[in-house]
Order: C-alpha cells, then structure tokens, then sequence
C-alpha cells in the first residue's frame, strides 16, 4: 500500500516511481517481467500518437483513442480483446443510454471531451456501471485523453482508486492491469477504504486503552472524537500548523498531552482567532463537540498510540465509513478494524439515488432558464432530510455529499447561460447546509460520531465544489442530530425520510427489549403478530411525510412476507403510498450475514410512471408498472412473456386419426416387420398417459410410415399398407366424401362461404398418422431414454413425469420433453415447474391438462446454476428415479406409488420429492419463505427482458455433472 502515513508525502516523485516499479514487478509472472520494456515502449509510442493525432474531441475521436490503446496494451483491436462500443444500458429514466466500452466482467470506460473535468461525470458512471448487469464490470475509468480516473464502485464511490495523467501512463500501467490481454491485478495508489480501517483501528485502540485504565466511556468516547477531528481538521486545512500533531510529538509524558492536547481543543472551542502563543491562529470551531473539554493524562503507551494514527492522512479517511468501522472497534480494537463490514456507498445510493437524487436531477435537467434553476437552489435550501435511526451517520453523510453536487450541477447550469447570455457573472453562495439533515439514534455516542461525520462532510464538500466560502465556525448539530427513541420521540419535518432501522425478530424483542418496552410497543402501534422489529418504522415514516414525500428504507425481507408485510409495505400502499423503487433481496454490505429487501415509496402526489424493481441486483432491473406489496410485479399472468429459448423443449404426441386401423398389437407389430423389405421400421413400441400411469407393461404399437410418397409407401412397408388399405382407406374416404357434401351445402347458403378441406387433401397420403409430429420424432430419434408426461393429470395427485425408453412412440394423450439427463427430470419434476403447471394450464372438466403453449413456452430454468446446485438437483433426481425402479419392478405402477402421497404418514418418496425440492429452490436462488409463483413470475419477466436486448441466457436442458446417472425408464415392449 503505497498511501496513507504522511512520511510518504515527502518520498519524491522518482522514488514515487521507482516504488510503484518494484510492486509492479513483483506481480508479474517471471516470464512477463521481460515484456514490460516493451509494454513501456508501446505506451509511450500510443501518448506520443495521441498527442499528435487527437484534439480530443469525444463524439469523433474517443473509439480511435480507445482502439489504439488496447492495441498498445497488447490486444489486437477493442472488438478482438471481446469489448463492444456503444453498449446499450437502461437508465433510470426508463430510457437507453450508451456506455463509449464495454468488457465484462472487467471494465467499462466512459470518454469525455479533452479538458472536462471528470468529477462531474462521476454520478453518470456510477449509474451506468449500476445497470450494467448480468457480470457487471469490476473497474470504471473515466477519461478525457489526458486523464485517467478508475473507480471500484463496489468498495469506493466518491473517490476514484487511481488518478493519473496520459503522460504517465507508461510508468503507471500497474493500474490498469485489469485491461491487459490476460488481466493481472492492478495496483492503486488511493485506496481509502484500507487507510480508513487502518485509521479507526489506531484511534480504537486510544478509547480502549483510556476505558480500561477507568476513565468514563462517555468522557473517553468525546476525547477520542475530539482528537478524531483535530487530526481530520489540521490535514484539511482547518486547523492551521498541524498543532495536534505537534502536541503529541512535544507530549513528553502524561502531564504534558494533558497541558498540550487539553490546551488545544480548549482554543478550538473559543470564539474568534487564537490571538498568541503556541496556538496562534487557531480558528473557533464549534460549540458542538469541543463545549465539554475533559484534558487526558495519557500514558507513554497511549501518547505513542496517538502519535502512530496522526501521522494518517487524515483527509485520505472516509468519514462514512470511518464512524461505522470506529463504533464497531472500541471494544476490539485494531482486531475487529481490520474485519469489521461497513455500509458501502454503493448500496446506501439504492435508496439515496431514487428518493433524493432522481427527483432534483430531473427538475435540473428540464430547467429552462436561470429563473427556474434559482428556483430549484432556493427549494433545496429548504429541502429536509431525516434519518430516525441514523447510527454514525452514513446515510445522512451520503444524502449531504448527493446533493451538494446536485447543487453545484445547478449553479453550474446557471454560470453557463451567463456566459451563454453575456451577463455579467456573480458567485452564487452556498445552498445546501449540514443543518437541514436530522438524525435520531437510540446510541448517544453514535450521534456523537454522526454529527463529527456530517461536519467533516462539510469540509470535503466544499473542497469538492471549490467553494471558497468560510467553513468555520463549523454548524452546531445538537438540535438536529440527537439521541432518542424514534419509535416514540416526535419526528422534526422533512421531505425524505431514509435509513437502515434496526432488525429483530419478534421472538426475540422480549428477551432483547423487555417485556414492558414490547407492550408499550403494541399499545401505540397495535399487535403485529410475529413482524421484526424493523416494520414499526415503516407506517411511522409514512405518517410523517408530507404529500408528495418520499421515503427509503433497508429492512429484513420479512417485510414482504405475510406479517412482516401486513405491518409495513401494505399499509403504506393501503394509505395512499406507492411503491416506485425496490430491491426484492440481496446481500447487505453492512453485514455478509443478512439478506435485506430495500424499499423507497412516495406518499400521494405524482409517483414516477414507470417503476423499478430489482429482483436480482446482478440482473437488469424489472420496468413496471406497479411493484406490489410483496415487492414483486403484480401478480396478472397475462403479462408472462413467451421464451425463446423454450420453443424446442416440449412435444406433444402423435395422434392416429383412425386410431383402429394404426393401433396394433404385438402378433401383427411382428408380422409387418418381419415382412417389410427394408430395414426402415414402420411400427414402434406405443404407451400412451393413462398406461404410463396404471400400467406394468406395454402392449401396444403403432404403425407409422414418414414417407407420403405412394410408390415409396407399397415398395417399402407393402404388409402394413395391406392392412391400412383395409383398415383406414375406406374411413378415410368416407370422411373426404362428407367433408365434400358439407362444403356444397355451405356453398348453396353462401357463396363466398369459407370451405375445409383437410379430409381431402388427408386423403393424397391415406397410410400417415392424422398428425404425425415430425418435429417430435425428429427430436426424440436415437435417444436411449426422454422424459414424458400424461398431458392431463387428477387434480389430486401431483403430475407425474417420468423417463420411458427411447423406443417408444406416445400418444397424443401425452407430451414429451427430449431430455435423457437426471438434472432436467428434477427440473420438471419439482415444485417450481409444478407450481407453474397449475397455474398455466387449462384444464379437462375438472383435471389439469398440460398446454404446450402457456407452461413450458414461458417456463423459466435456474440461470447460471453453481455446478454444486446441479450435482444436488442431479443426486435427488437419481434417487426418485431409482426407489420408482424398484417399486415398479415390485409390481407398483407409477399411479400405485404416488397414491400413497395422497394419504397422511411417513413416506420415504415424500421425503425424497422434499429432498429434490429444496435442491432446486436453491439451483433457482428463491426463497422457500417467499411466494413462489411470484418469483417464477419475475424470473420469467426477467430472462424474457434478457432475451429482447440480445443478452445470453440458460435455456432448458442438461447442465455438466459427475453425478452417475440413473438407469430406469418405463421399459419398451420387445417382440
């Protein structure tokens, strides 16, 4: 790690270099150390060509820029290494954007104008690299052709993790490692996300060294905060001399860091400029966090511990994060620091980016003049945001920086059409104010941590705007962010509310809460029955909005199942809120351990048209036109999308027409076929559903010929034609004649009456099935084994598939998927494509019939399934194919077997059916706890949405396994 301490500010430029060399170098494998003479070379012949060649200009010159540095970082060309230019991505807006490169999974780079300055396009990339799914990009660069920024959004938003210039792109090439032809990984010289553990873990140890040795937690938390942002204010500017640095340098002993660190935050809390002495200088800060000053008589031991954090780069530290990772430390120390999770920016923008962020951006996008955008500052001035469990900070931290840009944007807009209008220019003066953010937390120290946090967001704001206004005395937060109970302290007013209210689940509120706190809980909100903690902050939040609020919140994804989402979701929806933006689950970075669902919803007013809703945040987002309580679409299965990947999975079976004369038994089956002159069969084993089901053996044939040529029919299968030419000609003529006299009585009514003639034109090929299923045969042909189904199954038993040996032709009555595999018999076979047949099927009186054209069509497969969720769907396939093996050669029919599961009782073929269950639910990624129907709906809504923008996905079919397959099918009769 080449940041973070300040003795590395001093190193020059050439060791900067020569350092960055060296851990180049050691990341290269010995055989690709030669070559990086070479890469060097390249580069700096591809700088020297830009600058000859290129005025940067980005609608005509960023491809050529591009092409020609992948070429000098050793591809043959963009589209050869795989990127695509121009990529198409959804936006927020319901539109299309347009992403200058796209190589998933690696990067996306998005050019810009020579002389742009890039930290305004930061949110733009953030957006883009958000809908970049499935395989969403690791790396984002930003690039002007002099520039180069490069984000990870995942771990760092606000701050890219590596800026360098074009003219250091030979001796910097260490950072995009990512683009080399075989990816190596970068090295960054702006992590701050690792300067920030390192940071908390230093001033962690501080607080737990003064707790231990007695001093007060409150009094040791304060001092801790008050050094925290004496170390932030000297490397920002605010605290001129670096004087804490030298306090603790000069503390010789306990009674010095108590005359020198004590003197200090006794100065930063007196109004005006420190006149003389040591301190000279030092600006009034706040009547906030240094009102109380308790001086420290520190140890040798804790002066050294302070002397180790303050040489960080303080202004390097992520004040987001820094609370979270501190908070989470005080009692570990630098242990828990260095694994402790925090909140990523990334995932608290989910609801920072549709509650606050969307809403101002359109208002400044459709600004037409310099009035409508004074308008829109003088509106944000007012503009109130209110965390009621706001913890350190992060989510307020966030919205403040959000719209500190969002005002800059506008100002910006307006010195434009100054410019534009030659009017003369004035400085616009700030709008937006840490003092229109609240916070309530039931923690009193973390507030404390949440208003240093919001005044060092202040600071960092104004150096991001290049605001030259005073940044000192710094705003007193004590109103606005305090310690309480937010279920029952009033709540200050604001337009947005948003948050991560904490989880519990309701068996665990007595013991966690007490049994009194719990019944003044039901006595104001009413019983929830066994809703979590979390749901009673969502009908308070929407109580307090005005009309046309809006509100955002993470919780626990029982908010959307049945009491969770009696007590929450629907009654925001049953009191006039909508729903427009949503996440059904996903991993929150604040805890690897918990699944949450985010919500944002806005009260009456004008709610967005369109709806977002992320079933999967790795999948493109659902556009909707609703998003339900249960954070799914709503639930109207005339909107289920066809498949296109689904269109060869599913055959239905051959009907006879004059099924007397094509139905044989086994004594004619043999003479046909010992009589035919070619080896072409023309009569195959037959099963139809109702035998599959109560039959132990099969009996019947069919006779099918392929050919409709006449002459091919008699010279080939002259037996068969025989016994057709008796059995089936003369039904077949009787049914053309009166096909014939029905159309010349229609013809006497109507003239332009439509006529029918499929007898007839049946009767030019009198010896072929009346609907032969070419397809199906075709498909079906040299298999050993496929997979079929009575295409009508009792209401009352679950429908039952089974394999049936290849030789096998079946009837109508049946339908056939051409699988020979386990893992797709499980697939089928399962609860989720059951669920789906019920739902979509019609139906025969009161049995449920199996349609080609509603189940299997829209039936969505796992996506992108782990091969051990295969292996697991495979071995429970194999094992109900198998116990029915051997149940059947016992004398069970299939319908015998699963009779059984009709009745009450231990049933080791139940519990092999909830083995295979659940391995499938997990081979899907759906909840067992969540509406299953819904999530087959929104995978469906999904991959249909993949399927229309050219993206791939998992059609129906076998997946790779090592698993021994099983070996029993329904056996074909011999003769």
């Amino acid at each position: 790690m080449l940041c973070g301490r300040k003795p590395a500010r001093i190193r020059s430029e050439v060791d900067h270099l020569s350092g960055d060399l060296v851990v180049w170098q050691d990341r290269l494998m010995p055989d690709e150390a030669p070559n990086l003479a070479n890469l060097r070379n390249k580069l700096r012949i591809f700088v020297s060509w830009r600058r000859a060649n290129l005025r940067g200009d980005e609608k005509g010159e960023a491809q050529v820029f591009l092409d020609r540095l992948f070429q000098a970082l050793g591809h043959e060309g963009i589209y050869e290494a795989g990127a695509t230019l121009e990529y198409r991505l959804a936006n927020d807006n319901g539109g299309t954007s347009f992403a200058d490169l796209m190589w998933k999974p690696r990067a996306l780079i998005e050019m810009k104008k020579a002389g742009t300055d890039l930290s305004r396009h930061y949110r733009q990339a953030f957006d883009y690299w958000v809908h970049a799914v499935p395989e969403r990009p690791r790396y984002v660069v930003l690039c002007n052709f002099d520039q180069f920024w490069i984000y990870d959004f995942e771990n760092q938003l606000d701050e890219p993790v590596e800026r360098f210039r074009l003219d250091e792109l030979e001796h910097r090439s260490e950072a995009i490692g990512f683009l080399f032809p075989s990816a190596v990984t970068p090295v960054f010289n702006n992590d701050l996300v690792a300067v920030t553990r390192e940071a908390a873990a230093d001033v962690a140890k501080v607080f737990v060294s003064l707790r231990d040795r007695g001093v007060a937690a409150p009094v040791a938390q304060r001092f801790a905060l008050q050094c925290v942002m004496a170390m932030f204010a000297e490397d920002i500017a605010l605290l001129p001399g670096h004087y804490f640095t030298r306090a603790v340098a000069d503390a010789k002993n306990g009674q010095d860091a108590y005359d020198l660190i004590g003197g200090l935050f006794r100065e930063m809390n007196t109004p005006g400029f420190t006149a003389g002495g040591r301190y000279t200088g030092t600006p009034y800060f706040n009547g906030g966090l240094f009102a109380e000053v308790v001086p420290q008589e520190l140890t040798v031991t804790e002066i050294e511990l302070l002397r180790a954090a303050s040489s960080t780069i303080w202004s390097d530290v992520r004040p987001e994060i820094f609370g979270t990772l501190f908070e989470g430390s005080m009692d570990a120390g630098e242990r828990h620091a260095s694994g402790a999770h925090f909140t990523s920016q990334a995932d608290i923008v989910r609801i920072i980016g549709p509650t606050i962020v969307q809403p101002w951006r359109q208002r400044i996008d459709a600004a037409s003049s310099i009035q409508d955008l004074s308008a829109i500052l003088e509106a944000m001035s007012q503009f109130r945001v209110l965390d009621p469990s706001c913890g350190s900070g992060n989510f307020l931290y966030v919205a403040y920086r959000e719209l500190r840009r969002l005002e800059r944007d506008a100002i910006e807009k307006i010195r434009e059409r100054r410019r534009s209008q030659a009017i003369a220019g004035q400085e616009s003066f700030g709008y937006v104010s840490p003092e229109q953010f609240f916070g309530i937390d039931v923690n009193p120290f973390a507030v404390e941590v949440a208003k240093v946090t919001m005044l060092l967001g202040k600071k960092l704001a104004d150096d991001e705007m290049l605001e030259v206004g005073a940044t000192l005395p710094l705003n007193n937060l004590d109103k606005n962010i305090v310690a309480g109970d937010a279920l029952f302290d009033r709540w200050p007013p604001a337009d947005v509310i948003v948050g991560n209210p904490p989880y519990l689940g309701r068996r665990k509120m007595v013991r966690e809460l007490g049994a009194g706190y719990v019944a003044r809980l039901d006595a104001t909100f009413g019983p929830k029955g066994v809703a979590d903690f979390v749901t009673y902050w969502f009908p308070k939040a929407h109580d307090a909005l005005p009309i046309g609020g809006r509100a955002g919140f993470v919780a626990t994804k029982s908010i959307k199942q049945v009491d969770g989402r009696r007590a929450s979701l629907d009654y925001i929806v049953e009191n006039g809120g909508v729903i427009f933006d949503a996440v059904a689950a996903m991993k929150w970075s604040g805890d690897a351990q918990v699944t949450v669902a985010i919500v944002s919803w806005q009260k009456g007013g004008t709610p967005p048209a369109k709806k977002t809703l992320w079933v999967d945040v790795n999948e493109p987002a659902l556009i909707l036109d609703e998003i339900t309580a249960a954070l799914s679409p709503e639930i109207n299965l005339k909107k289920v999308q066809k498949l296109a990947t689904n269109r060869k999975g599913v055959y239905q079976g051959q009907t006879l027409g004059v099924t007397s004369a094509f139905k044989i038994d086994s004594f004619k089956a043999r003479k046909f076929l010992r009589e035919s002159p070619v080896a072409d069969p023309s009569v195959f084993p037959l099963l139809g559903g109702d035998a599959m089901l109560h039959a132990k053996v099969g009996t019947e044939w069919i006779i099918d010929i392929s050919t409709r040529n006449a002459d091919d029919a008699w010279r080939e299968h002259p037996e068969a034609l025989k016994h057709l030419e008796s059995a089936a000609l003369p039904e077949r003529v009787k049914r053309a004649r009166e096909e014939s006299e029905a159309n010349e009585l229609a013809l006497a009514v109507n003239p332009k009456a439509k006529l029918n003639k499929h007898h007839s034109e049946f009767l030019t090929h009198w010896w072929n099935l009346w609907r032969r299923r070419g397809n199906y045969v075709e498909a079906m042909n040299g298999v050993d084994r496929y997979i079929a189904l009575s295409r009508v199954s009792s209401e009352s038993r679950e429908p039952i598939f089974s394999f049936i040996d290849g030789a096998f032709h079946i009837e109508d009555s049946m339908v056939s998927f051409p699988y020979s595999d386990d893992y797709s018999f499980g697939i089928l076979q399962s609860q989720p494509h059951i669920t789906w047949f019920r739902e979509r099927c019609s139906t025969l009186e009161t049995r449920l019939r199996y349609t080609l054209t509603t189940v299997f069509n829209s039936f969505p497969w796992p996506q992108n399934p782990s091969p051990s969720a295969v292996t697991a769907v495979t071995e429970a396939a194999v094992a109900i194919n198998e116990y029915r093996g051997r149940a059947f050669v016992l004398g069970s029919t299939l319908a015998d077997q699963y009779d059984v599961l009709r009745r009450p009782g231990q049933s080791q073929l139940r519990d092999l059916h909830a083995a295979l269950d659940a391995a499938v639910l997990q081979a899907y990624g759906f909840d067992a706890d969540e509406d299953l129907l819904t999530q087959i709906f929104e995978l469906n809504l999904l991959v249909a949405t993949k399927e229309a923008e050219g993206d791939e996905v998992t059609a129906p079919g076998p997946h790779p396994t090592t698993v021994k397959p099983s070996t029993w099918r329904w056996p074909a009769p011999s003769l």
